[in-house]
């Protein structure tokens, strides 16, 4: 029986220990784990029943995310310190990659919730009063008005937010469901006039500047489709507020609800909605 356990084929090796043969083939080319004994007129590779030890040792690093040369230079170098000091940069880069799908899943989720909210939206021209419940958003100061400029000047906006150092990290799907402010004295002025583009972020999302929270409050909201129909809707809600015994409490938030696909054209296609905190003035008593 030992005997039978000395020479076991590269086929039962295999088969004993759940793997294929060609890994076991590589495994020898990289001088990994070698055959305990080749013939030399058949070729034919055979293994010790002992060397499943360290095949297992191989199958459990490569288990905690080592590859075939960390796993190579550990045996070689017979370093513990070595084994421990590639195991925590695995720790951190595992960590890493959780915490990027953790952000692409919540961007995913947002994105489903706005196609909803699209689905459920009013007609274009419709304004209607919400409750919006408080939003987290990383605010970014452009300096430049957003209405005094077209489409060229939005793209350029869209690049700078991307290479912000603190959104780089941040799946594409968070940049389809941007905004721009008009601060509450701007809009009570009817002067349309933003220099400040927001993000919505999660509420785990850590910045040492730039956060800023969109408080719940009752919203008056319109929907229009496209960009260039904005400025004219801004108008018409502003018309809206004092016809309809409203006032503005805060500021004014312009939010790409979602982005349609482009095909045949390059300027972007977008549905937005237009939404201002009120309260309903109080009606004099004689």
């Amino acid at each position: 029986m030992d005997k039978v356990m000395d020479h076991i084929t590269i086929g039962m090796m295999a088969k004993i220990n759940g793997i294929s043969e060609q890994t076991l083939r590589l495994y020898d080319k990289m001088k990994l784990l070698r055959p305990s004994e080749i013939n030399p007129e058949t070729g034919y590779r055979y293994y010790n029943i002992k060397q499943c030890a360290q095949l297992d040792m191989i199958q459990y690093m490569k288990a905690l995310g080592m590859n075939l040369v960390q796993i190579k230079e550990c045996f070689e170098e017979k370093d513990i310190k070595k084994m421990r000091h590639i195991l925590e940069l695995q720790k951190n880069n595992i960590e890493k990659q959780m915490l990027e799908l953790h952000h692409a899943k919540q961007a995913i989720e947002r994105s489903i919730e706005s196609y909803r909210r699209y689905d459920a939206a009013p007609e274009e021209n419709t304004v209607v009063l919400e409750y919006i419940k408080a939003r987290k958003i990383f605010c970014f100061d452009t300096k430049i008005n957003c209405y005094s400029y077209g489409m060229d000047y939005y793209e350029h906006i869209l690049r700078s937010l991307k290479k912000n150092y603190v959104l780089h990290k941040l799946p594409m799907s968070y940049f389809c469901n941007v905004g721009s402010i008009m601060r509450k004295e701007n809009f009570r002025k009817r002067e349309l006039w933003a220099t400040e583009v927001f993000l919505f972020v999660e509420d785990d999302f850590q910045s040492d500047g730039g956060i800023e929270v969109i408080p719940e409050d009752m919203y008056l909201c319109k929907y229009c489709y496209g960009f260039n129909k904005e400025e004219e809707s801004l108008r018409s809600l502003m018309d809206y507020i004092p016809e309809h015994n409203y006032e503005v409490k805060g500021d004014c938030i312009s939010e790409v609800l979602i982005e349609f696909p482009t095909f045949n054209h390059f300027e972007r296609n977008a549905f937005l909605k237009l939404q201002v905190p009120v309260k309903q003035k109080m009606k004099k008593i004689f």
